[in-house]
């Protein structure tokens, strides 16, 4: 496949007063974190990005969605020279003269925006840099010069600082063009290595289209201020960079921040998570939600210029993983499902979708990895970039020779938008297939055991990565567990001519007969065959059980799985075991323990100033915006304090809790199958605040009574639930509930698909009538 983008630069000068009145709504101090100089190393640099380009702030390179060199494992985010890497001379950290003192630095979350002034006596000169949210090809750079004290003309020495041509690219001759008599230059290349010779035949085109800056810009002594605007589009074609800046430099500098703004006020609207009385928390909130959201694509973008689909998350987002072994070099993972996902799902399905996308648009690569393996259906890899090929680095052969709960994770994910959405469309379209075909896989992946009558699954790999190649991982079989019934369901429902009705009886025998461990004497769930008490785990593993598996097990059996492992995991360990021993302490209503552990989640990981998240704890280096910890503390809040829970007919808020020292937690939007509301959890309870009534066949019940889902309405009570009314029976079928551990004999004649029973029933119905008659 072959994409050709374009980076066109382009300077307008408007006057100052149009964009003031544009900015006056939106200056927060919550939103805002700043610091004097220096800057911090680049691994706390905050990240800008707006799903389709990505780069740190002051950073030499930029990263788009989709384009990746390297082969294999060292497939990793291509580096293109930032030439919107435009600086004030007199704050570049690369000024010769060293910073002025005068500088100050701000990243403005509520805007997108990082922000750079320097300010004296005699002026104040602000330097804006930002993807725009509407405009997704372009990098916005606006320098304001205002007169404050000075009758001189007042100057301001710009810098443009882009990073040396990187390896990854072979680059052509330069050309030039003019337009709005602007002469720009275009510099073409192709990346060097395609990431898999089998599926990928062509490298990615990247064009980089620019002028050069000016080294001064001013004003005059009769003129108070003047604002001169840069940009930067990334485009498929050079026809679409030129349409483009044709249409964003005949905008006024409002038109441009209107449309800007209106799509990150759209996204805040969904993502603005806040709590009361406690200013520290809240912008932890703020920024956890601002770097996630920050890599997924806005609502609504400008549609007349081509671009790659969404090519889904990773760790370390979209600015960053631009070198081989270092920030996971853009590749995704588990994280994108289990960590980043939940979050999204609940408050703006529509870039959960997207998220979703991204899967089966490299569905050809899991299906190649499955055949490669020895498997059947398809097999998504442990660390997928362009291809959807496995990409894990020869560093780390384990996670992809044994984490395969990486497809079945996929597909939990995939059945949790269905239970979201009730999306038949999509479930027909993408769905299906996905869950049918993953289901495919575990069929073949599982083996029968003689001596205990159950299907085990060997030679896997858990979340803890310290427990290579081991049998009866407990996550690992119960999510493949619900990923054989979600199969079952979904083939059922697309009557699916692969997945017949023959495999139908397969899938629910071996789904129901996986083994699930079970320590009686102890009381809970060895992590697997062989585990031994006491010994020591990397992360959150078995305790997933409890949220976001929610497997049914009795509170003893919780509490003892929690207990077991908190006490074993490393100290040093992913941000997000203690976001999930946090949610497991409060289902128990262990409210002090889920203090601590919340506590834990958060504040060893942020790094000053701009609160950019980090892989690891206690200052240790590790990979910079790590937003698989930011969505791991966001579940915290929704389904843990909040205590918001997604089930297969409804969605319940029940035990809900202030989070530590806070008055109140707001979420401004929960979406439930077209229902909207915002939910506000006080020392008193709860209130649900409904703006859209979503879709029919729902009945909403605070604290067991009935209430009318209408807008505008609101509730206060200590429980709400929103329960479908219809039998969850699709065409004939329906999702089963995940139970494992059922013997292949006990398993009783209910094991056929829902269809089948039916037609059964049917027939025994006519031989009864025919043999009364003959």
């Amino acid at each position: 496949m072959t994409v050709r983008s374009i980076v066109a630069l382009s300077l307008l000068v408007v006057v100052l007063g149009a964009f003031a009145s544009a900015q006056s709504d939106t200056d927060d101090g919550i939103y805002r974190f700043q610091t004097r100089p220096p800057l911090p190393d680049a691994s706390v640099m905050p990240t800008l990005a707006n799903g389709n380009i990505g780069f740190v702030a002051y950073g030499e390179y930029v990263h788009l969605n989709g384009v990746y060199n390297g082969l294999r494992g060292k497939s990793h985010r291509a580096r293109i020279p930032n030439y919107g890497n435009i600086q004030l001379t007199a704050c570049s950290p690369s000024s010769p003269g060293g910073v002025a003192s005068t500088c100050t630095y701000q990243l403005n979350m509520r805007t997108g925006k990082f922000v750079t002034v320097e300010e004296t006596s005699d002026y104040r000169l602000v330097h804006e840099m930002y993807p725009h949210r509407y405009y997704d090809t372009v990098l916005v750079n606006r320098i304001r010069i205002q007169r404050l004290g000075s009758t001189n003309t007042i100057t301001a020495r710009l810098s443009q600082i882009p990073g040396l041509q990187a390896a990854d690219f072979t680059w052509q001759p330069s050309t030039e063009f003019v337009m709005w008599g602007q002469l720009y230059k275009s510099q073409c290349g192709v990346t060097v290595q395609v990431e898999e010779p089998t599926v990928q035949a062509f490298g990615h085109n990247v064009c980089v289209t620019y002028p050069a800056i000016p080294e001064t810009v001013q004003i005059e002594p009769d003129t108070m201020a003047r604002e001169f605007l840069f940009f930067t589009a990334f485009t498929m074609t050079e026809e679409d960079g030129r349409r483009q800046l044709e249409v964003v430099t005949g905008l006024t500098g409002a038109q441009e921040e209107t449309l800007h703004m209106r799509e990150m006020d759209r996204l805040w609207e969904r993502y603005g998570i806040s709590v009361e009385r406690n200013d520290e928390l809240d912008r932890v909130i703020k920024a956890s939600a601002f770097y996630l959201f920050s890599s997924l694509p806005a609502h609504q973008v400008a549609t007349s210029i081509g671009r790659y689909p969404f090519y889904g998350l990773a760790p370390a987002g979209l600015g960053r993983g631009g070198i081989e072994e270092q920030e996971y070099q853009g590749h995704s993972f588990w994280d994108t499902e289990i960590w980043m996902y939940p979050s999204i799902l609940l408050m703006d399905p529509i870039n959960a979708a997207k998220v979703l996308s991204y899967r089966t648009t490299v569905i050809g690569g899991a299906r190649m990895n499955a055949m490669k393996n020895g498997f059947e259906g398809i097999q998504f890899p442990w660390e997928s970039a362009f291809t959807g090929t496995e990409v894990t680095p020869d560093c780390c052969p384990e996670v992809a020779d044994f984490q395969h709960h990486i497809t079945a994770d996929i597909v939990f994910a995939a059945r949790q938008y269905f239970y979201a959405t009730g999306n038949t469309d999509w479930l027909k379209s993408h769905g299906c297939r996905l869950a049918a075909d993953s289901s495919l896989f575990w069929l073949s992946r599982a083996s029968y055991n003689n001596a205990t009558d159950l299907y085990d699954i060997h030679n896997a790999m858990g979340p803890d990565e310290d427990h290579p190649n081991v049998s009866n991982n407990a996550f690992t079989n119960v999510m493949a567990a619900h990923n054989l019934f979600f199969g079952e369901f979904a083939s059922c429902y697309c009557r699916d001519q692969t997945v017949n009705e023959t495999v139908r009886r397969e899938l629910l025998q071996v789904a129901r007969g996986l083994t699930l461990l079970y320590d009686a004497e102890g009381d809970f769930h060895p992590q697997f065959e062989g585990y031994q008490p006491g010994t020591p785990i990397k992360q959150a593993d078995t305790v997933l059980l409890i949220y976001p598996l929610q497997h049914p097990m009795n509170v003893s059996t919780k509490a003892n799985n929690l207990r077991q492992y908190s006490q074993v995991t490393r100290e040093n360990g992913p941000a997000m075991t203690w976001a999930i021993h946090t949610i497991g302490h409060l289902e128990l209503g262990e409210v002090q323990q889920a203090a601590t552990m919340f506590d834990k989640s958060y504040r060893q990981y942020l790094r000053a100033p701009f609160n950019v998240w980090s892989e690891n704890g206690n200052n240790e280096p590790g990979a910079g915006n790590f937003i698989t910890g930011a969505g791991g503390f966001l579940q915290s809040l929704i389904n843990g304090y909040a205590g918001v829970r997604l089930h297969q007919d409804r969605l319940e808020i029940k035990n809900a809790r202030l989070p530590p020292d806070t008055r109140s937690l707001h979420l401004p939007t929960v979406e439930y199958r077209g229902v909207l509301f915002a939910l506000t959890v006080n020392e008193t309870g709860i209130k649900v605040a409904i703006r859209a009534e979503g879709q029919p066949d729902l009945k909403l019940t605070v604290d067991g009574t009935e209430r009318r889902i209408c807008k505008d309405c609101e509730y206060e009570g200590t429980t709400a639930i929103i329960q479908q009314t219809k039998d969850q029976i699709f065409e004939g079928c329906r999702l089963r509930p995940t139970t494992l551990g059922v013997k292949v004999a006990d398993q009783t004649d209910a094991a056929p698909a829902l269809r089948t029973t039916a037609l059964a029933f049917l027939s025994l119905i006519v031989c009864l009538l025919l043999s009364k008659m003959f």
